[in-house]
């Protein structure tokens, strides 16, 4: 269920972009999963925990938002200019990043199999930048590129941040949204204006808070906290692909066979790290046994 709920987040955003901004978009897309989780919270007679919270773990809570909002902050801004395609590419970096901030913040350990995971994953991401060109490097949007590893890189550190949280899942997603809604109401006072989306658009918002952050966050944080980040990366395994089929229903855009080697690149610089945890699992149990 996850990953089809991931999976249509590129070609939403790119149909809803073409109406309203991305500062624009961002605000309703957390006003709508706000308002939301506010109700799912009351319901569950969580809203008084929100006061026997600690200022420290406000303090976490808070930074944990600030990563958590810029992936979304800068996947839309790369959507907004890149081909769906070559941003949602670029975003599937991030169970790499999920990797390499595993060290410092978990300490996990930095393994032979982690560094070439890491070493392919970013030969993955030049072939899909360069478009296979190494000698002429061509990029559609060096800007739009930037932004979009940009992304990935927070949901790495948002999600390495996630599993060190001890707090309770519901108020955690719930702070996270909160403090979103409130950066993204500065960010479009700031830069944008106020606007009423039309139904269509309105449709996609509505779809984009319901399925990337009221539900997937509350399902990916609950795999954290079983799971280890190699694990969890391989998640990657067939969001890209469900992406791909969702971008050329729902938008029409060409994939080059050179993106698409790119794309399975990255994944199997992820794969190294899932395998070797498996490896690793299977040999412990034949041991206790």
């Amino acid at each position: 269920m996850l990953l089809v709920l991931w999976g249509s987040f590129a070609a939403v955003s790119k149909l809803v972009l073409r109406d309203i901004d991305s500062f624009q978009s961002q605000f309703y897309m957390f006003a709508i999963a706000l308002f939301t989780m506010t109700i799912v919270l009351i319901l569950n007679g969580k809203i008084k925990m929100l006061a026997s919270i600690s200022i420290k773990d406000y303090g976490f809570l808070f930074l944990c938002s600030v990563f958590s909002f810029g992936y979304y902050f800068f996947y839309m801004m790369s959507l907004r200019t890149i081909p769906a395609v070559e941003a949602s590419m670029l975003n599937y970096l991030f169970p790499i990043m999920i990797l390499i901030f595993s060290v410092p913040i978990n300490g996990e350990k930095l393994n032979r199999n982690k560094v070439i995971s890491v070493l392919v994953g970013f030969l993955g991401m030049i072939i899909i930048l360069t478009n296979g060109n190494f000698q002429n490097v061509k990029m559609t949007n060096l800007k739009g590129d930037l932004l979009a590893i940009a992304g990935a890189i927070c949901w790495g550190i948002f999600s390495n941040l996630g599993k060190k949280n001890k707090i309770d899942n519901l108020i955690s997603n719930y702070i996270f949204v909160v403090m979103s809604f409130i950066f993204s109401w500065i960010c479009m006072s700031a830069f944008s204006d106020f606007v009423v989306p039309d139904f269509k658009s309105f449709v996609g918002l509505f779809w984009l808070g319901l399925s990337n952050i009221v539900v997937s966050y509350y399902i990916w944080f609950k795999a954290l906290k079983i799971a280890s980040s190699s694990l969890i990366a391989s998640l990657s395994f067939i969001t890209p692909f469900i992406t791909l089929v969702f971008i050329m229903l729902l938008l029409g855009e060409e994939i080059t066979l050179i993106q698409i080697i790119g794309l399975l690149i990255i994944l199997f610089g992820t794969a190294i790290q899932s395998v070797k945890f498996k490896t690793n699992e299977v040999s412990f149990r034949v041991q206790k046994n």
